[in-house]
Parts: C-alpha cells; structure tokens; sequence
C-alpha cells in the first residue's frame, strides 16, 4: 500500500503515526509542495490513497489537481477546499442547527463596531487556521490598530465556564481533550482528555454529518452551560488524544484498503 501526504508540517502525533504505518508495511510518500518548485507536467497519481494534512493555498491546489486526475484523498478534496472557508462551514452549521455563535462577515473591520454594543467579539480571518489572526475585541477603538488582510468573520464572544473542549472524531470515535486558550507551552497542547457529555457527543457528531466526514477535529465553547461549535478541522492535530497513533494508523489503513479496491469514493471518506 503507497500512501501519499500532502504536508507542511508534522507535530508528535502524526510523526508516530507514519512510524506506526511504515512498521505496517505502508509505503509513505511525504509531499511538502512549499519545499521545492512543482513542474504540473510531472504531477500525476502515484499513491493508492493521499490524505490532505496541509491546508495552506499550494497545498489544496496540488491536491485539487491531483483529485481532478482521479486520486483518492482523505478527506475528499471537495470537502476539504470548502471547509477551509469559515463562511461556508458557519452557514452549513447554523443550518444544520449546530449550535454556533452569532457570526458576521465584513471586509472592513469597523462594520463591526455597532456589534460592540452588545458585548465583545472574536474576530478571525475568514481562511484561517492553527488559531492565527485571531483578536478578541472589546472597545470599538480597539478595531483601529487591527492589520487585517481579507475578509473577517466577527463572532460573538461566550465566556467559557472553563477550558475549552476539543473534540475529535476518528471513524465516528470521539474524544474530548480539555485545553486552555491562547496556548503557551507545549503541554498546554496536550490538554486533559475528558468524557463526553451526551449533548456534546450528539453535537460532534452532527458536525461530521453536515461535511459528511467521519475524521476531523472541532473547537467548543461552553458558556453559562450551552455548547458553542465556534470551528471544525477537516482533520485535526490529534494531540492528547489516547492511542492516537494508533487509532488513526487503523483508520488511515482501512481507507487505503478501500481506496485500493476501488471503494473508497472520490467524495466520500472512509
């Protein structure tokens, strides 16, 4: 089995993770397309499956192009270039009655300043991940030293009662890592793995039901005792979680098996 990645960078659980694979017999193929240049006529499918860990521009573009040529991915690569739109995957969830915080989008910050009145806001880029860019904002002036780039979604800021909860899901297992915000030392990354409560748990999984993915990552808040989806990752960093290496190895496995049969669908995931 040949599996390809499409990366930029690796933390601790991935990197044990493709140690897990190779020690399966996985053939790794790692692409890292900011590295060096791509000559598009060289580009062609050469691993049975290839999972999207990168979601920077170049990255999502190879990918793209590997998809049009037939590739399997994991996640589909549809799915994966909608989700890096936070505009998109708000709406899909409000839609879909997922709990969010009130959002608004703008490409010039100081629309936002009526929505002050009401109480503070988060703001954040509108491709953004790895929480880059992101400003809580409580006074109007507050808006005029703000280097923003692009359009910004603003969403009303919850207090949270506690830590905030991450939430991943792998092949519909969920696990609830508890990890404090803004991060400041490595082991803040590791968080505390927690149980579930039932509503969360209904609440992840309507997540992954809206983008119709069963391996991807969410960010909660819960406030005055009501969850908040307030962001979903088309595949999540896996820390802190138990056995991740593990777990997502058997995962990864059984896609590319299925890939390899022909079964795993261009716009499905395992």
């Amino acid at each position: 089995m040949r599996i390809g990645v499409i990366l930029d960078w690796v933390n601790p659980v991935i990197g044990e993770t493709f140690r897990v694979l190779s020690e399966r017999g996985v053939k790794l193929d790692l692409l890292r397309p900011e590295e060096r240049m791509v000559d598009l006529a060289d580009l062609r499918v050469e691993n049975d499956l290839y999972i999207l860990k990168s979601g920077t521009e170049l990255a999502l573009s190879v990918a793209g192009a590997l998809h049009a040529l037939g590739a399997a991915t994991l996640n589909p690569y549809p799915t994966v270039a909608m989700m890096r739109n936070k505009i998109i995957v708000t709406r899909m969830l409000k839609e879909a009655g997922v709990p969010t915080p009130d959002t608004y989008v703008a490409s010039d910050p100081s629309d936002f300043r009526p929505l002050l009145e009401f109480g503070p806001l988060i703001l954040k880029p509108y491709r953004g991940s790895r929480g880059a860019g992101i400003h809580i904002v409580r006074k109007p002036q507050e808006l005029d030293g703000l280097k923003l780039d692009g359009l910004m979604l603003a969403q009303r800021y919850h207090p949270p009662d506690g830590p905030d909860c991450k939430i991943y899901c792998i092949g519909g297992r969920l696990f609830g890592i508890r990890r404090i915000w803004p991060i400041e030392k490595y082991e803040d990354k590791l968080g505390q793995p927690f149980d579930l409560s039932a509503e969360l748990r209904d609440v992840a999984l309507r997540c992954g039901a809206v983008f119709g993915i069963d391996l991807y990552g969410l960010d909660t808040v819960v406030s005055d005792g009501r969850p908040y989806v307030v962001d979903v990752q088309k595949f999540g960093s896996y820390m802190g979680v138990p056995d991740a290496p593990r777990v997502l190895a058997d995962y990864i496995v059984a896609a590319g098996t299925r890939a390899m049969r022909g079964e795993l669908q261009l716009s499905e995931s395992a």
